[in-house]
């Protein structure tokens, strides 16, 4: 790594002149273990009309149309967002609400590269991480719905070597699992928190292809017989993806980009972020649990269109983008006014059955209604993201920063800054300001 940066003081004006007041912000190069020098320099942040809005956005509008955004709620969560990168919990990130289609918030704070002082703003892509996996099931579902795939088929009937698969005490499975069961976590095989259960943190940027890593993944003992508890994996979702390959004949970058990502114009979504694109994404940023200060994590190059990368974790997209993929679950399958996919389909993704019954088919839920079918859906990404439908008030929302905890396991708790219960600032701020607010729509 390189030298770690500094405390500067940066005088930021936005378009509008809403504000242009000096504020104190923490502000780290990339590295660590070096001193930590202050000194004071004088930035003009002059952003374009078109990543921050204007004056005349922040204008609240007549209390008789539904839906409107309160001003001293608008005025108040543009505060908190400010007041979260000064306090430097976050480096940098964007929020999107919507409200019945309508847009009510949409904006970028603080940085996306925080030593050169990039901003984040609205555009400005991301890896998603793990949002990745509703977005793989919305297409699995879609194509069973086509006849192209069946959800509870065992998947060796898609891949023979799965006949292989063996528990920890080298017994063969009771059954081997479905489709359905890799996407709700029930497949049986080993969680990502367990050891070993990220295969693709050491099988990425190897030139290996998505069906080389599935014949290794085959080989790893499988934790427990399928149905019988829930465990958060990524390597289902890897076998999901491999099988679409094989259903539609096409590598997933084709099929996600042909079956879901053109047909919704999810224009800037992909597993492979051209060079353009990767020079204007977000850094992913550590925070380090010993002295509270962000690190970059410096791996940027892009991975080889068709070598594989993390079916359940490897998106990168937008704002925009997401809240199109959201406005499909919102309008029942509906897209452009055509039925995209059926109703009764896509609405099983809602339904959790035990065991695991908060997680559908690629989703997280919450408050299951009179219908059985979950209220809200969601997911989030340990890139530092998180999206989610309340279907009852139908507000959608859209929240990413690119940053984490450092794991700091093998350091005592008395020595960190950031204890290990530390509360995550995506969930605070959706519980604690995100929810009351849209409760509270005029």
């Amino acid at each position: 790594m390189g030298r770690i940066g500094t405390e500067r003081t940066w005088i930021c004006v936005r378009s509008g002149l809403r504000w242009g007041f000096p504020i104190r912000l923490q502000c780290y190069e990339v590295g660590c273990g070096m001193k930590v020098a202050s000194y004071f320099a004088v930035v003009l942040c002059a952003l374009s009309v078109t990543s921050i809005p204007l004056l005349a956005d922040d204008v609240a509008a007549p209390k008789t149309q539904p839906g409107v955004l309160r001003s001293q709620d608008r005025d108040m969560l543009r505060k908190h967002l400010d007041d979260s990168v000064l306090r430097g919990e976050v480096p940098g990130g964007a929020l999107l609400l919507m409200h019945d289609g309508e847009t009510l918030f949409k904006e970028g704070f603080g940085f996306r590269h925080i030593k050169d002082a990039k901003v984040f703003t609205a555009e400005t892509p991301f890896r998603v991480a793990s949002i990745s996996k509703p977005i793989i099931a919305t297409l699995v579902v879609k194509l069973a719905a086509q006849g192209r795939l069946d959800l509870d088929r065992p998947v060796d009937s898609y891949l023979p070597e799965m006949s292989e698969l063996l528990l920890e005490s080298d017994a063969a499975p009771t059954n081997v699992p479905s489709l359905r069961q890799c996407l709700n976590h029930t497949a049986g095989f080993r969680s990502d928190y367990d050891e070993g259960g990220r295969p693709w943190v050491r099988l990425q940027r190897h030139g290996l292809t998505l069906a080389d890593v599935v014949a290794q993944e085959v080989k790893m003992p499988m934790r427990m017989n399928p149905g019988k508890k829930f465990a958060y994996s990524g390597i289902g979702y890897d076998i999901a993806g491999r099988i679409i390959e094989l259903s539609t004949g096409t590598l997933l970058e084709t099929a996600i980009q042909t079956e879901l990502f053109e047909p919704l114009g999810m224009a800037h979504s992909t597993y492979y972020p051209d060079e353009q694109t990767v020079e204007q994404m977000a850094h992913f940023y550590w925070r380090w649990r010993s002295d509270g200060k962000f690190r970059r994590r410096l791996n940027q190059t892009p991975i080889p269109p068709g070598k594989y990368v993390s079916v359940g974790g490897g998106i990168v997209s937008t704002l925009d983008d997401l809240s199109k993929f959201l406005r499909l679950h919102q309008n029942h399958g509906v897209h452009d006014g055509k039925q995209f996919i059926p109703r009764d389909a896509i609405e099983a993704m809602y339904r959790g059955d035990q065991p695991g019954a908060f997680y559908g088919l690629g989703f997280a839920l919450r408050s299951a209604g009179s219908d059985g079918l979950a209220d809200e859906i969601s997911h989030s990404g340990s890139s530092g993201t998180l999206m989610w439908l309340d279907r009852r008030q139908r507000n959608i929302g859209v929240l990413a920063t690119q940053h984490r905890f450092s794991d700091g396991k093998q350091m005592p708790e008395s020595e960190k800054q950031i204890p290990a219960d530390s509360p995550n600032w995506l969930a605070t701020i959706k519980k604690d300001v995100l929810d009351p607010i849209m409760d509270r729509l005029e």
